[in-house]
Parts: C-alpha cells; sequence; structure tokens
C-alpha cells in the first residue's frame, strides 16, 4: 500500500505542476498580445478587423494630390508584390478622379522574405526621385508595377542582375543618368528613407501589402474603387471637406 500512494503522490505532484506551467504560459502569451496591441494603437472592430494607426505624414513622404486636403490617404506597398500590382489600377483610379480633395502618400515596405527583389526594386523609385525630383519617382513607382511579371518573375536572376537588365533600362527610359542612378541606388539617403519607412510600418504593425490608412488610420483593403470612394467620401463628409467631386457639402 505504502508503495502504491507514494505512485499516486507522486503523479498528483506532476499533475499540479504541470497544471501550474501551462497557466504560466497562458499568461505570459496573454501579456505579449497585449503589449502588442497596444504598440501600434490597435483596436478590434466589432467584425475582428484590426486597426492601427500610421505615422504622421512628413515632409520627405512621396505624395500626389491636394497637399492642404483634410483627408489622406496612405499605401505602404511592395513593388514585387503581386497583390500590390493588381492594387495599383484601382489607385490610380483613386487619384484620377479624387487627386483635388484627398493626398496620396506612397510608403515602402518589402517583404524581403519572399520577395527577393523588393529591396532593390523599392530602391530603383526611391533613386529615380533623388535624381530626377518627384515627377522621375512617379514615373519609376508607375514603371515598375506596370512592367512587374517582366521583371519579378525570374528568380534566378540576382538583385544586381535584376537592376542591371531591367531597371537601368527604366531609368534611361525616363531620361535619367544611369550611371547616377546605380550609384544613388546604394546611396545613405535611399537606404534611410527605405528603412525609415520600414520602422514606421512595423510601428503601425502591418503584416501584408498593400495595407491602406485613411487620416492615418488603418481600413479593410477595398476590393473595388466603388469600395475606395465609399471609405474616402465618408471622411470627406466627416472632415466637413469637399466630395469625391470637388463641390462643398
Amino acid at each position: 500500500m505504502a508503495n502504491n500512494n507514494s505512485g499516486y503522490n507522486r503523479t498528483t505532484a506532476w499533475f499540479i505542476v504541470g497544471f501550474i506551467v501551462l497557466v504560466t504560459i497562458g499568461v505570459i502569451i496573454a501579456g505579449a498580445m497585449s503589449a502588442n496591441s497596444g504598440a501600434g494603437s490597435a483596436a478590434v472592430n466589432s467584425n475582428g478587423f484590426v486597426s492601427s494607426t500610421a505615422s504622421a505624414i512628413v515632409s520627405t513622404d512621396h505624395v500626389l494630390g491636394n497637399p492642404n486636403a483634410k483627408v489622406s490617404l496612405i499605401e505602404y506597398g511592395d513593388f514585387e508584390c503581386p497583390a500590390c500590382g493588381e492594387y495599383q489600377p484601382l489607385v490610380q483610379q483613386v487619384i484620377q478622379n479624387m487627386s483635388s480633395s484627398i493626398l496620396f502618400v506612397f510608403r515602402n515596405y518589402p517583404l524581403t522574405s519572399i520577395h527577393p527583389f523588393a529591396m532593390v526594386s523599392a530602391q530603383a523609385a526611391e533613386a529615380a526621385g533623388m535624381l530626377g525630383g518627384p515627377a522621375k519617382y512617379w514615373a519609376m513607382h508607375d514603371l515598375l508595377y506596370a512592367k512587374q511579371s517582366e521583371w519579378s518573375l525570374n528568380t534566378t536572376l540576382t538583385p544586381a542582375q535584376v537592376l542591371s537588365q531591367y531597371f537601368d533600362g527604366y531609368a534611361k527610359s525616363l531620361g535619367l543618368d544611369v550611371t547616377q542612378f546605380d550609384a544613388d541606388m546604394s546611396s545613405s539617403q535611399v537606404s534611410s528613407k527605405i528603412q525609415n519607412d520600414i520602422a514606421g510600418g512595423d510601428q503601425a504593425l502591418i503584416n501584408h501589402t498593400p495595407t491602406f490608412f485613411v487620416n492615418l488610420q488603418q481600413i479593410p483593403n477595398p476590393t473595388s474603387y466603388a469600395g475606395f470612394q465609399t471609405v474616402l467620401d465618408q471622411a470627406l463628409s466627416a472632415a466637413g471637406s469637399a466630395n469625391a467631386t470637388g463641390t462643398k457639402k
């Protein structure tokens, strides 16, 4: 009997220890989730969508539209991301139709762990802007998306080969000095801009591209132009500003 009781006591003790360990792990995980949700001012709505807050628009941001607009649309994107490429026509339509009412901002968020040319393409856009100003930045931005299937599919190439075989040609077609373009690609200014964008995206708890923010608040990705227009018109109405057609309410 003594041996049986001893075995029973040992089993009970191990069960209690195991239970305590599980409870402790649960508390740690809950604490970590709480800490992460607060890091980027995230909030969960009734549909379970986690909305976070982007950093304020600054002078180094790439912008299109009305600089005095009361409504902003920020996109964190990756030039190699297929979803970003698919969204590009919708974004262009929004800019074309609502540029008098909103300010559009594009920020880099290259997903380098899954897209081998994400960083070099971000560098190409930034270098074009550094060399030729906003007009050349946006021209390269649009060209990278328009020709995404051309330069992004051959993953046997290195980033340096993608630059020489594709991006140098794009730069030349935009009237940029290719030698200077290549030098600017590796400049500290270009690197700093991209890293600042990434840091802001991390702070905003971004986990996919593209990610969109209206007036710095993350929104679920609209699936159509009408979806974008509805969200932006609501923001314009709330701001007491112009509607999508530019007429006063």
